[in-house]
C-alpha cells in the first residue's frame, strides 16, 4: 500500500518512487532472454494456429508472472499492487467465462482472433529483439 501524502511535495517525492520502481522493472524485463523465449512462444502458438487450425485457439494456460519465470526481486510497487488486485477481480467475477461464452458464441472470429495473437506476438517479439540488439552492440556468441 502506498502511503498518504501530508503535503504536495510529499505527493511528487511518492509519485517519483513509485515512478522509478515501475522503469526499473520495465527495463529489467524489456530486453530479456526470458521475455524473448516467452514471446516466441506465442507467436508460434498462434501463427501454427493459424496456418494449420484456423478453428481452434491455442490453450494457453497458467500465464502467471510468477509461474513463467519472472524474477520475485522485481518491485512493481502501487501499480503492481494494483494489476494484481485486478487480475483477482477478473478471476473472481468470472472473466474466463465469459471469454470462453464470446469464443463459443462467436466461432467466425477464431481465426481473427488468431492472426491478431500472432501479429501482436510477432510485433512485441520483434522489439523485444531490437531491445536485446541496443542493450548489446557486441555479440558474446
Amino acid at each position: 500500500m502506498v502511503r498518504q501524502p501530508k503535503d504536495l511535495a510529499e505527493a511528487r517525492q511518492i509519485f517519483r518512487e513509485e515512478k522509478t520502481k515501475v522503469v526499473s522493472s520495465l527495463s529489467a524485463v524489456a530486453g530479456s532472454r526470458w521475455l524473448m523465449a516467452i514471446l516466441a512462444t506465442f507467436a508460434i502458438a498462434f501463427g501454427t494456429h493459424l496456418a494449420y487450425a484456423p478453428a481452434r485457439l491455442p490453450i494457453v494456460g497458467g500465464v502467471e508472472l510468477a509461474a513463467i519465470g519472472l524474477p520475485p526481486s522485481l518491485d512493481w510497487g502501487y501499480a503492481g499492487d494494483q494489476a494484481r488486485q485486478a487480475a483477482e477481480a477478473a478471476r473472481a467475477n468470472g472473466a474466463r467465462e465469459r471469454a470462453e461464452a464470446f469464443v463459443a458464441a462467436n466461432p467466425d472470429k477464431i481465426p481473427i482472433i488468431n492472426a491478431a495473437g500472432f501479429g501482436a506476438a510477432l510485433l512485441l517479439l520483434l522489439g523485444n529483439m531490437w531491445i536485446m540488439t541496443k542493450r548489446r552492440r557486441i555479440s558474446r556468441g
